[in-house]
């Protein structure tokens, strides 16, 4: 029996500030923060559309605490009753940070994360994905990294849901390809870890096959042509059903295995986590044959097929080996034992050992 729950509202359009502006009349915000990064700031020329003192734009590539505690001291100075979140994961799970301590009213981050508990009241919050892939717009949990401790946190709580994600494909235009086909990675990892996963339930997997199926067809074209708008929307989509898919699930073995890549390494989210989904394809496919076949089916490709056009999405835009990030050979096993994230590894619907994560590495190092 299918269970499964996802408030966002979500909206399509063509004129992404004509709907904000909507929405902010809709959730009756007076004094919203917008959580931007400063490149978009600039570009899409925020401050003559918002009041410069309310924009945040602090925003690394990856949220630190750091970049939390600044993001806090920002709310204190000043009134917010909404939050309105403008860019990729970064923003958009800094933003999930800022609406629980507006709500709880703390500045320590780690009780932020921790706060497991009915939230005083909801802060309203608007989500505009600026890339298409994290799916922070629809999923009720964020991603930060403590770097003194080289270690990645979540914070999660059914308060975080955004109460409206607004999706349009020209705030995606000026994406380097790079980073475009690297978050449509990570739709693509978020789909299949949906999949072959524990917690799957027939929604989340349709979810799931909906998106893979859009991301095969697309993300081809997106290198083909990336200034073509129709590619970019539907890519938009398809990350977004990805997170509808995964907003009820969580992640599995191939994020699991993506965080010490990134924290030791700097290797960008959407390649780290989907840099094991073939071997992870191949180890895990036994178990997942039916959303497999529909998935081959509707593209018309073999199963062999399907594993080449994953494989040749960001073949000759990005580096997918670990020995091209610079990891050191000999630093494989540590990397294997910092693998095992609670809560993500064992979502995966095999079992999988530090020997597995091993060989999975191994074979990633180089080129075959």
């Amino acid at each position: 029996m299918s269970n499964y729950y996802n408030p966002v509202k979500i909206i399509k359009t063509q004129n992404w500030l004509h709907e904000l502006n909507r929405s902010i009349e809709d959730l009756k915000f007076s004094a919203p923060i917008i959580v931007t990064s400063t490149g978009n700031r600039k570009r899409l020329g925020l401050d003559s559309k918002f009041d410069p003192e309310s924009i945040f734009s602090n925003v690394g590539n990856n949220p630190s605490f750091e970049d939390c505690k600044n993001a806090v001291e920002f709310c204190q100075k000043n009134v917010f009753d909404g939050v309105v979140a403008l860019g990729g994961g970064s923003a958009m799970d800094l933003a999930k940070v800022i609406m629980a301590h507006l709500s709880l009213e703390k500045t320590d981050i780690n009780e932020l994360i921790e706060y497991k508990r009915k939230f005083p009241h909801t802060i309203q919050s608007i989500f505009l994905p600026t890339t298409h892939g994290t799916a922070s717009e629809v999923t009720m949990w964020g991603t930060l990294w403590n770097m003194e401790e080289e270690k990645k946190y979540s914070i999660s709580h059914p308060s975080l849901y955004p109460s409206v994600a607004i999706l349009d494909g020209n705030l995606t235009l000026s994406l380097p390809l790079d980073i475009s086909i690297s978050t449509v990675m990570d739709a693509l990892s978020h789909s299949f870890e949906s999949i072959w996963n524990k917690k799957a339930n027939h929604t989340s997997t349709d979810f799931a096959i909906s998106a893979i199926c859009s991301i095969l067809e697309n993300g081809p074209a997106l290198k083909e042509n990336p200034d073509d708008l129709d590619t970019r929307n539907n890519l938009l989509k398809a990350a977004t059903v990805a997170g509808l898919a995964f907003s009820n699930t969580t992640t599995a073995a191939a994020h699991s295995m993506s965080y010490p890549l990134t924290i030791h390494y700097g290797m960008p989210h959407g390649v780290a986590s989907s840099i094991s989904l073939i071997p992870l394809l191949e180890i895990n496919g036994e178990f997942i044959k039916e959303p497999l076949n529909r998935i081959c089916n509707n593209n018309e490709l073999t199963y062999d097929k399907l594993k080449e056009t994953i494989k040749a999405i960001p073949q000759g835009v990005i580096p997918y080996t670990l020995d091209e990030w610079g990891i050191p050979e000999n630093q494989l096993t540590k990397l294997a034992a910092e693998s095992f994230t609670k809560g993500r590894m064992d979502n995966n619907v095999v079992d999988l050992t530090t020997n597995d994560v091993l060989g999975i590495l191994k074979e990633l190092y180089s080129e075959q």
